[in-house]
């Protein structure tokens, strides 16, 4: 009787431990698809393929799990919401994406890539530094969104 009983305390400590842990993960899930979807406040990039290639954009280049692309996230949004231009957030693993992603040729998802006077520049905004830690590049990302620079061209 007593080993019968362990095994049924067994089966449903598993049972507990499962049920907590997909509950984990579905609260997970459910928190970054609901409130952390600060790129989906923004312009996308079927608004982006309708509008003039040659004005002066910005171009946000991101995957989504992209640990680089997270941590660079604030940095750029921050920034690029003090351009003058638009800024388009651009999901590489979208159709509409990969468009993109071969036009700029873009080759990691933590790419920007500025469009000013019909001349594109790319930029990498997050990277792994010496000791293997990912690293925001906030000057290149000021750098690159900094509009008194291309207006005074």
């Amino acid at each position: 009787m007593s080993v019968l009983r362990t095994i049924k305390l067994g089966l449903v400590t598993l049972v507990a431990i499962s049920l907590l842990a997909f509950a984990v993960i579905g609260i997970r899930v459910t928190w970054q698809e609901t409130f952390a979807r600060d790129y989906d406040s923004h312009l996308t990039q079927k608004e982006y393929t309708s509008a003039v290639i040659d004005e002066n954009v910005n171009l946000v280049f991101y995957k989504v799990g992209c640990p680089y692309c997270q941590a660079g996230k604030k940095a750029v949004i921050t920034t690029a919401e003090k351009s003058a231009y638009p800024t388009f957030y651009i999901n590489v693993e979208s159709e509409e994406g990969q468009v993109l992603v071969k036009k700029y040729q873009v080759k990691k998802a933590a790419s920007l890539v500025t469009i000013r006077n019909g001349q594109s520049h790319l930029y990498l905004y997050a990277a792994k530094d010496k000791q293997g830690k990912i690293t925001v590049d906030e000057k290149t990302i000021k750098e690159a969104l900094d509009d008194s620079k291309n207006e005074a061209q």
